[in-house]
């Protein structure tokens, strides 16, 4: 007897209502085809107003009394509602007696927690707060707008949604036993969708940016793909037979109701930024230390180090470093923290005791502003490797990769040692080589067509390891009280266990017992002594001065010479104590167009001094003019040389821009900063208003003799003196006196102790000057300083393409204002058109109104002939139009935009039954992936019509799935006719109980698989289509799996007692005799098995027997041995047949059991009704449920 449409039955679960406990086991109630609210409620206006999302559980199930296989079963919805408000989705939890509170927790498991977020919980919060503080570094990336964190502590956890997201730079202190230190972080004040349900412990403010382990974790969510959710789209482009893809109108479904609103973006930088990692140091810096080593120790190193340069000599061998992992050997026994300079070792690492010596290259971690490109990505184009060669290369541990894939985006991050890594190993990998700038990213899926692939990564153009480059300059201050101090009369005495004595030789420098320069117009000495005293040491200084004059000659006229007249305004100057200082400005560019650098880090204000003779020189004997001593009338010639950074540009080819922004090119060529050469250029005093020479002298007479005692003095040490460069905050790291001092934001530490972390505070770093201002030192030790670290940094950074994605997606069209400032001064304005189309004066781009992602470059197309001898052209970067790109950069940190972007409001999780904030923020959740199956149908109806016997119906068209015969009363009519489904015919045998006019309704389908999805609704397939598909009334349904349904037993043995656990497996020994299922086996029925585990229990009699099932309880007592058993289940017929001859003659041992398993031919599964918030548009509305099997052909 083969399976019939008749056998193929809805059934209801144990509780009908969309309660807590709804759901449960499938029973042997049918849900009735076409009937009004079989299986939800009717919607309320309450519904209609707030939202709602309805769920519940029923089954398929084959009902013969026999156990054919009911082949490749499928369920689908084959027709969504009608109303747009309305949407159904199935679900499937594979748990036959699961309820809805089960089921719920299932569907919300869309998420799940991924990595720790890069910020902590910034002090404690309470349940029912509404916003959350996060404290982080300067320069690390917050988190977004509508993302969502997971919280966790205290034995809770629940996830927050973001609803606003604002960052602060915030100011802390900390004591250094010494006083106070100031350091810069990062607070993002985070507005929550819904309070917080718990209380949570944080931590507090720390210069080390660690969290209290005892405190809560905040945590990144994860897309899980742990909940599958299937639909139904409708065809949106006619299909004909032979096609491999399908355009349907959308690929996910409405899970939870949500609400739109608009959300301002504002002053929002589109550079980014990362935390770079540069070598600061070419040689190695080595701790000791005698501490433990062992489970959760943790080791500082005082600076940041470079990856793959620690090493750890140990008794127990090397430990190293590897992609942020401590190694020992093969083993992982902990990570490193880079950027931190921190060790942390794992719970299970071992204990390694004795001395160790830790080495390791320093390095730097500044925050670098981003560079970027992106390749889009299109259906030609479309995979999961994207090549991508930067130059010049990225610096270690800024290159990140996004890309969007089912409308999420997915990032992977370069660990610092070449290896590209996602928060989880599903999101993808990849590497980079800093060699040769190669980045190879392999995504985790297909990205979407017509979205982009992402770069970002910061350059090591603008840094210079300046370690042992020159040698430093170290000195004691001496600042007098009184200006013009006169020549030969200055002598300063100390005592370091010795007399000492130095002097000024009246040309401006000390001799004797230390050496160094004086100033007599400033009255400043800088003390250099040949070994270092006692800080405690007192300096007592003589000397003589004068009455100090001044005077500004603003703009003052050039003579025919070109050099210009100082009249002092009096007579009689003092020899060498005239000294004149003027602005400047450059002659020239070095050969760069003024576009496209800006003057910097030179020394923009020249100082001379006269002589003693009459000539006015500067500190190496360079001539600038005269002075007239009697007269007090000076000749100054201002023009001098000056050394500058010069940018230095490249041209090449980057990442894929795009028609507009590249018209007649297929690829972008890029003007990239590669770095900066030092240039002598020519400059000279402005020719304009800002002009300004100043003039510091004193009238010849008789001085004023004066002594001045200088108390335990700061010691100074230049680290890198005649430079302007900026240090890098965490990079220095310098040894004199046989004493190591590395920095902490701004505060100078020597005797680090690397187990506790703890480090004596011995001064100040001013990073603007590169100058070590020391409290302490040791006494009678050499003056040699070796620099071990010390990176520079050269500011601003030009650039004239930028590639940035909005924090909310969509945006509203024409509503993105993009602004930056030109390095020339010029500024940049301009506004987005309804297309995305940016255009104006020097930019050119596009924003992507649906993603969020902008491309903008900086400059204009000129005609390349003629201006081959810039550094901007290559006559490969010339299109097919004979245009080539001119840039304009400008500066990365400007950058700004604003928009308006539209977001999704959940509705709260208490009314709903369902937690939104576990889904994404719109609500919808992807229907169709790579490798599911769907149906594809297209179902239409002959009209109405009175019939009678014999009459055939014809579909007009052949090889149909399946057809229905519908009275006029809506309920189909299941006899009465024969069919065949090859011709699309059907003729009527017997029309008596027919309720006329009836509706032949037909339908034809292909059922395939996908190979790829697309955001834009194109779905691909393995095999061709075998029909002809019309857009509007054809439906593509993705399938939910049943696979072969059948009943059976599905598992049998003895058991010696009845532990009261319901296990699988044996428990103990087991029975003596055994229950002979070969000969005599336990049957059941596709119609009256259930899903169930049972026990037979031996009575105490041996000879009878109760039924027991672990759900369903005791249905039998009292049951002979000697007696068949078919106890009759609620579907009318048995649950099952126990043959009496398998117990074999005799009785059994009391309190033996029998335990075996049955399977129904049942296959549960959800069904989601979700009510988006709006008006209703049916009145009587409904969606259609399929169950599709196969059978055995007779």
């Amino acid at each position: 007897m083969t399976i019939l449409e008749s056998d193929i039955k809805l059934v209801a679960t144990q509780v009908m209502d969309d309660v807590p406990e709804g759901g449960g086991a499938p029973t042997s109630t049918v849900i009735p085809d076409g009937k009004s609210n079989a299986i939800f409620k009717d919607i309320s206006e309450v519904d209609r107003a707030q939202g709602d999302v309805s769920i519940m559980k029923v089954a398929a199930t084959v009902q013969t009394l026999n156990t054919d296989t009911a082949l490749g079963g499928t369920v689908i919805i084959a027709r969504p509602p009608l109303d747009p408000n309305v949407s159904a989705t199935l679900f499937v939890t594979n748990d036959f007696f699961d309820r809805r509170a089960a089921i719920q927790s299932r569907i919300e498991a869309y998420t799940t927690p991924g990595e720790e977020f890069t910020g902590y919980l910034l002090a404690n919060h309470v349940q029912g707060q509404r916003s959350m503080l996060i404290f982080q570094r300067p320069g690390v990336t917050p988190p977004n707008v509508n993302s969502t964190l997971q919280i966790s502590g205290g034995g809770v956890s629940e996830a927050a949604r973001l609803s606003a997201v604002k960052v602060e730079a915030r100011t802390y202190s900390y004591s250094t036993g010494n006083g106070f230190v100031d350091y810069q972080a990062q607070v993002c004040v985070c507005e929550l969708q819904d309070g917080l349900k718990h209380d949570y412990v944080g931590t507090a403010a720390n210069r080390l940016f660690e969290r209290t382990p005892a405190a809560a974790a905040i945590n990144r969510m994860l897309v899980a793909d742990a909940a599958r959710f299937y639909g139904v789209s409708r065809l949106v482009v006619n299909a004909t037979t032979g096609d491999l893809s399908v355009k349907v109108d959308r690929i996910d479904t409405q899970i939870a109701p949500t609400s739109t609103t608009e959300i301002s973006i504002t002053d929002t930088s589109a550079a980014g930024s990362s935390i770079a990692l540069v070598r600061s140091g070419a040689g190695t810096v080595t701790l000791t230390t005698g501490a433990l080593f062992g489970p959760n120790a943790t080791l500082t190193l005082g600076n940041p180090f470079y990856a793959g340069t620690l090493s750890i000599a140990t008794t127990a061998g090397t430990i190293t470093d590897d992609g942020g992992r401590l190694k020992l050997g093969a083993l992982t026994i902990g990570t490193a923290s880079y950027v931190g300079g921190t060790l942390t070792f794992a719970s299970d690492a071992p204990q390694i005791g004795g001395s160790k010596a830790i080495t390791f290259g320093p390095a730097a971690a500044p925050i670098e502003l981003a560079d970027s490109a992106s390749i889009a990505v299109t259906a030609e184009n479309r995979r999961v490797n994207y090549p991508l060669t930067i130059l010049p290369p990225p610096a270690p541990g800024t290159l990140r990769v996004a890309y969007r894939a089912g409308a999420n985006w997915y990032e992977l991050a370069d660990d610092g040692a070449g290896r590209l890594r996602g928060a989880d190993s599903s999101i993808g990998s990849g590497t980079v080589d800093y060699t040769s700038g190669t980045v190879a990213p392999t995504l985790g899926v297909l990205p979407d067509v017509g979205s982009e692939v992402l770069y970002f990564w910061g350059a090591k153009a603008n840094y210079r390891d300046r370690s042992g480059v020159l040698p430093a300059a170290v000195l004691i201050r001496l600042a007098l009280d009184n200006a013009a101090a006169q020549a030969t009369t200055i002598s300063v005495d100390w005592n370091d266990g010795a007399a000492r004595h130095a002097s000024d030789n009246g040309s401006g420098a000390l001799t004797g017992d230390a050496s160094g320069p004086v100033s007599y117009a400033t009255s400043t000495i800088d003390l250099k002594p040949s070994t270092l005293p006692a800080s405690s040491v007192a300096f007592t200084v003589g000397y003589t001065h004068g009455a100090p004059e001044t005077k500004a000659f603003p703009a003052p006229a050039r003579d025919v010479d070109g050099g210009i007249t100082l009249n002092l305004g009096k007579t009689n100057i003092a020899p060498r104590s005239l000294a004149l200082s003027w602005n400047l400005v450059l002659m020239s560019t070095g050969g760069v167009p003024a576009d496209m650098w800006v003057p910097q880090n030179f020394a923009s204000t020249k100082t001379i001094t006269d002589n003693g003779n009459g000539k006015l020189v500067d500190g190496v004997g360079v001539e600038f003019g005269t002075i007239n001593y009697a007269t007090g009338v000076a000749k100054l010639y201002p023009e001098a040389v000056v050394t500058v950074p010069v940018p230095q540009w490249a041209v090449n080819q980057l990442g894929i821009l795009g028609t507009v922004l590249s018209p007649s090119l297929p690829g972008a060529f890029r003007n990239t900063l590669t770095g900066y050469t030092y240039v002598p250029l020519n400059a000279t005093l402005p020719a304009d208003s800002s002009a300004l020479v100043s003039a510091d002298f004193r009238v010849a007479g008789a001085g004023t003799a004066k002594s001045q005692v200088f108390n335990q003095p700061k010691l100074s040490i230049q680290l890198l003196p005649n430079a302007s460069e900026v240090g890098v905050p965490g990079s220095v790291n310098f040894t004199v006196g046989g004493k190591t001092y590395f920095d902490r934001t701004g505060a100078l530490y020597t005797d680090l102790d690397p187990a506790t972390g703890a480090a004596t505070h011995a001064g100040t770093y001013d990073y603007a000057t590169n100058t070590a201002s020391l409290d302490a030192w040791p006494a009678s030790a050499s003056s040699t300083v070796t620099v071990n670290s010390l990176l520079t940094a050269l500011n601003g950074q030009p650039v004239e393409y930028v590639v940035f994605r909005t924090p909310v997606a969509p945006i509203a069209p024409g509503t993105l204002q993009l602004l930056a400032t030109k390095l020339n001064g010029g500024t940049v304005n301009v506004t987005a058109d309804l297309t995305g189309l940016i255009s104006g004066a020097n930019v050119r781009g596009t924003v992507d109104a649906f993603t969020g992602v902008g491309k903008v470059r900086f400059g204009d197309w000129v005609t390349a002939a003629g201006h081959e001898s810039e550094p901007w052209y290559d006559p490969e970067a010339v299109g097919s139009d004979g245009k080539i790109w001119k840039p304009v950069p400008v500066f990365a940190s400007t950058i700004r935009y604003n928009a308006v972007a539209t977001t999704s409001l959940p509705v709260d999780a208490t009314l709903l039954g369902l937690d939104p904030v576990r889904l994404p923020a719109d609500g919808r959740v992807p229907i169709f992936r790579k490798g599911g199956l769907v149906v594809i149908g297209n179902t239409k109806r002959l009209p109405a019509a009175v019939v009678s016997n014999g009459q055939t119906l014809n579909a007009g068209r052949e090889r149909l799935s399946r057809t229905r015969l519908i009275g006029a009363d809506g309920l189909a009519i299941e006899s009465g006719y024969t069919r065949n489904l090859d011709a699309g015919t059907l003729i009527i045998t017997d029309a008596s109980d027919f309720a006329q006019p009836v509706v032949y309704e037909h339908t034809i389908e292909d059922m395939l698989t996908v190979t790829d999805v697309s955001i834009d609704g194109r779905l691909s397939f393995a095999s061709r289509l075998t029909h002809d598909y019309s857009a509007g009334d054809t439906y593509v349904s993705s399938a939910v799996r049943m696979g072969d349904v059948k009943a059976r037993v599905s598992l049998l043995f003895d058991q010696q007692s009845w532990t009261g656990a319901w296990s699988d497996t044996l428990i103990g020994s087991a029975a003596d005799p055994t229950f002979n299922d070969i000969d005599f086996p336990i049957t059941v029925t596709n119609k009256g098995a259930v899903t169930e585990r049972w026990r037979i229990q031996i009575n105490g009699s041996g000879t009878a027997y109760s039924l027991i099932g672990e759900h369903v309880g005791q249905i039998v007592t009292g049951q002979s041995l000697t007696a068949d058993c078919e106890p009759i289940g609620p579907s009318g017929v048995p649950y099952m047949r126990i043959p009496a001859a398998g117990f074999g003659s005799g009785g059994w041992p009391a309190g033996s059991v029998i335990r075996f398993n049955t399977v129904a031919a049942t296959f549960p599964f959800v069904v989601i009704r979700t009510v988006q918030m709006g008006a209703e548009t049916v009145l009587d509305d409904s969606f259609e449920l399929l169950v599709r099997i196969g059978v055995d052909r007779p």
